[in-house]
């Protein structure tokens, strides 16, 4: 595959580690999401199926297999997509903000953050999602970001933010205590919360217990295509009252 682009020494050295280390496990393809404010060329796995292969192998009893730690992170997700254009499209001041990308996959909304001025520290729960995401900074802002390790069911980080953006995180109800129990946690007083959420019926009871628990929220309606199919995305920016 052609990559071309011009960084300095250190930079190309780095991308080309890790462009090799996903090269010799899978085939890597090359996408060009043009924003309105922003194009950006982000490389993800291409064979998401061999990731599933790859999982199941392990058997049942495997911790990956229990967690169900499926391979979310190796595809662009509508949702990420419209939360990128969203943060990039507000006339709000990211400037120096503090910001946490959770469950970051392929670093798409962190890099629209980051383009606004933001401070990310992106974070997965996978090893391979922040290896991705580092190699589309690399790629597109010329730079490594801060990564962290981070279950946000679990969430044991020291620090504080003034926005935490995610993307499609509220698909299954167990996640529904922790992250809240995580926004209580980790966001700073008169922080916010950017989420994007592609308008499951399932969300309707998390937003409901959001707001039992003293949150705020408005929401926005995005609509963009990908893969020649049409979304509407609901981008959600909470706070605490």
């Amino acid at each position: 595959m052609d990559i071309s682009f011009s960084q300095n020494l250190k930079t190309l050295e780095r991308f080309d580690s890790l462009y090799q280390y996903f090269f010799r496990r899978y085939e890597l393809e090359k996408l060009d999401i043009p924003l309105k404010a922003h194009q950006f060329t982000l490389m993800s796995i291409k064979n998401i199926d061999q990731l599933l292969d790859e999982l199941i192998e392990q058997g049942p009893e495997s911790e990956g297999v229990k967690d169900e730690r499926l391979p979310y992170w190796a595809e662009i997700w509508p949702s990420s997509i419209a939360l990128a254009d969203f943060i990039l499209q507000t006339s709000e001041n990211f400037q120096g903000l503090s910001a946490l990308e959770l469950g970051c996959g392929a670093g798409l909304a962190g890099m629209a953050a980051a383009l606004q001025g933001a401070e990310v520290l992106v974070s997965d729960y996978q090893s391979d999602a922040l290896r991705l995401t580092e190699l589309n900074w690399l790629l597109n802002l010329g730079k490594s970001p801060s990564s962290i390790l981070l279950d946000w069911r679990q969430a044991d980080l020291d620090q504080r933010f003034d926005l935490i953006i995610a993307s499609d995180v509220v698909y299954e109800k167990r996640f529904f205590e922790p992250l809240i129990m995580l926004f209580e946690k980790l966001l700073n007083p008169g922080g916010k919360i950017l989420l994007s959420e592609p308008n499951r019926k399932i969300a309707v009871d998390f937003f409901s217990e959001l707001t039992n628990r003293g949150f705020a929220y408005e929401k926005a309606e995005m609509s963009m295509t990908s893969k020649q199919k049409l979304y509407q995305i609901s981008i959600y920016s909470i706070y605490k009252k």
